[in-house]
This record gives C-alpha cells, sequence and structure tokens, in this order.
C-alpha cells in the first residue's frame, strides 16, 4: 500500500469513529497546483462540527498527525473538511485534479 492510501485508511477510521453518520463520508484523493497530495473529507452537514471540534481543535490535531505521517514519507498533504453540498460548490473550480473516491 503506498502511502497516500495509507493515510486515507487512517483519516478514513478516525473520521468514521468521530461522525454520527459514517455511511455518508467520502474522502476524495487528489493533487493539488503545488504537488501535495490533497484529501477531500466530505460529510453530513450535521456531522462536520464534530470532525473540526470546538475551536478547531479537532481538525488541527488531525492535520498534525497527518502532516507527520507524511512527512516521514516525504510527501506534503492538504486536508479539507465540508458537508457534501459545499464541497460540490467549491469543487467547480478549485484547481485540483481528483485521482480516486472512497
Amino acid at each position: 500500500m503506498d502511502a497516500p492510501e495509507a493515510l486515507r485508511e487512517f483519516l478514513s477510521y478516525v473520521v468514521a469513529n468521530l461522525i454520527d453518520h459514517p455511511q455518508q463520508a467520502t474522502i476524495a484523493i487528489g493533487t493539488n497546483t503545488n504537488g501535495a497530495v490533497t484529501y477531500r473529507v466530505q460529510l453530513a452537514p450535521e456531522d462536520v462540527r464534530h470532525v473540526i471540534g470546538k475551536n478547531g481543535m479537532t481538525i488541527s490535531a488531525l492535520r498534525s498527525l497527518l502532516n507527520t505521517a507524511a512527512a516521514k514519507h516525504g510527501i506534503k498533504i492538504s486536508l479539507k473538511v465540508g458537508s457534501a453540498r459545499e464541497e460540490d460548490a467549491e469543487a467547480a473550480g478549485d484547481g485540483e485534479t481528483p485521482q480516486t473516491e472512497a
């Protein structure tokens, strides 16, 4: 298993244990213009607050863990979290190239 896929599995496990509707969660992997691997987590609108956490502490900790693991493999990552409706509107013009859908 390559590093981006292993990080996606880790992210999927953590997010699924934080939210109420894990069956509605999807994680898309892409690359941005800087060459960083981008993870876009799409959740049910009521689950977004669980992943972001109070004052953004949960998402900050998750980003720190992912960045540390990615650095060991020599890659850079970006993590974006939102509801499926927000992500659909944003994806129309963000310059990222999607690679896989989970």
